[in-house]
């Protein structure tokens, strides 16, 4: 028979009025900013770690980060949460990539702006660039125009999402310049992505890039100790009671079944992970949230005895058609290290939780070794990771995507969601999304932001 036990069970239930569901960078966020709104959150983690995708493998003497891990000069509130655990040491580490350009490598320089982004232009036809700059100039000139729900690209995803970002732009600038920021923010094709959602993209391309000292295991597990993570713990069910979200049904690590009641209940999950929780209770919802697309992805980061890339070229774009997408140094001090990234059409079939990470790397290593001295033979070990549902690729139309959401949450009291498809994938706007989310339930609102252009 199962033992149950009903909360408080330990020392992290002990007066945890709200319980965040998720160890990644959406739930940490959140429990963060509820701790400094003044409550106690109970952050719950079904593996053994915080840091989600953005968790580390051990590699050599060090650990790697596989999932994001370069931090924007305009990540505010990751840099404040970082710097609340005593982690403001950063390596500059620029976008300095290369690409194969009808047979030649150019670099892309990330410290020079206006070299890059000609770089980024050459080839283009003038209607390409015009538009392409324009959609430049409206992100630089709002900041939150790189977050998914602005205004502008609120309005802009109402007139365009009738179409994807390749039907605005020419095929070989779609190929050669949109493809590297599609791919690597979202594993998904010019034609996978919309213009209402392509703030996000020219966000991660305008800003600049440093990486922690430290690895993000460290920092995520500074914060697992300090506020008392439930790791190892599997949420099984939403409690409710009376129209209202109670608490939660949890499976701790020796197997016992406990009743955890809270106040609220933050799901900081991917969209279809939440779904599964809340279709019991709340259909619609779940079904409105399992339209959100991902695309699965591997990463693979192998270690050499000598370094494969330079101090100013430090990666490699591959082309479409190519199963990998992006080659690159770990650091600017790692550059022995190699990561290869395998997302876009021509991966997905190689690529997901049950990936063949040594015949990933083979791959890879053919590829990079065309154009840099990479020698298996040299290889001191390899570590990677396949997931299924990797990159979120959001959704056309993504302020009446929220505005359903909206309407449908306000059924359910005392719940609340963060994540990925709220505000952007990228670690500010998880961060974002999760201080939004965090106000919320310290104010008793029960929904998600809309866009202001929603309302």
């Amino acid at each position: 028979m199962t033992d149950r036990i009903t909360q408080p069970a330990g020392p992290e239930s002990e007066g945890a009025d709200v319980a965040v569901v998720g160890g990644g960078v959406s739930g940490v966020a959140a429990a963060w900013s509820l701790e400094r709104l003044g409550r106690r959150p109970r952050l719950i983690e079904r593996s053994g770690a915080l840091g989600g995708r953005s968790g580390s493998l051990r590699l050599g003497s060090r650990d790697v980060t596989l999932g994001g891990k370069n931090i924007g000069r305009r990540y505010v509130l990751f840099r404040e949460f970082a710097a609340s655990l005593g982690f403001d040491s950063y390596e500059h580490f620029g976008i300095n990539s290369s690409r194969i350009d009808d047979g030649r490598l150019r670099v892309i320089d990330g410290s020079r702006k206006v070299g890059a982004a000609r770089e980024l232009l050459r080839g283009a036809r003038l209607r390409d660039a015009a538009r392409f700059a324009r959609l430049a100039r409206t992100v630089v000139r709002e900041s939150d125009n790189r977050f998914l729900g602005s205004d502008a690209f609120a309005e802009l995803g109402r007139r365009s999402d009738d179409r994807p970002l390749s039907a605005h732009f020419g095929a070989r600038f779609c190929a050669g310049s949109l493809r590297p920021m599609t791919v690597r923010m979202n594993g998904a094709e010019p034609d996978e992505v919309y213009l209402g959602t392509f703030g996000t993209n020219l966000g991660m391309l305008l800003d600049g890039y440093e990486q922690l000292d430290a690895s993000m295991s460290e920092l995520f597990g500074a914060y697992e100790r300090r506020v008392g993570a439930s790791v190892d713990t599997a949420v099984e069910g939403l409690v409710v009671r009376g129209g209202r979200v109670r608490g939660l049904e949890l499976r701790r690590p020796d197997g016992s079944v406990e009743t955890s009641e809270h106040d609220d209940v933050v799901l900081a999950l991917p969209a279809g992970a939440a779904a599964e929780l809340i279709a019991p209770h709340l259909p619609p919802l779940a079904d409105e949230l399992r339209r959100v697309r991902y695309f699965p992805a591997a990463v693979v980061l192998a270690e050499y005895a000598e370094p494969v890339f330079g101090e100013e070229v430090r990666a490699l774009i591959f082309p479409p058609g190519e199963p990998v997408t992006n080659a690159g140094a770990y650091g600017m001090s790692a550059r022995h290290i190699v990561r290869y990234t395998f997302s876009g059409r021509a991966a997905r079939e190689l690529v997901g939780a049950g990936a063949d990470l040594a015949q990933l790397l083979a791959i890879g290593e053919e590829r990079l070794g065309r154009h840099f001295p990479v020698d298996p033979a040299a290889r001191r070990g390899f570590v990677g990771r396949g997931w299924d549902a990797a990159y979120c690729g959001y959704l056309p139309r993504h302020a009446d995507f929220m505005g359903r959401v909206n309407g449908l949450l306000g059924r359910l009291e005392g719940l609340h969601l963060t994540g990925d498809y709220v505000r952007g994938v990228s670690i500010e706007a998880c961060f974002r999304a999760g201080r939004e989310c965090a106000e919320r339930v310290a104010a008793g609102a029960r929904v998600a932001p809309l866009p202001r252009a929603a309302v």
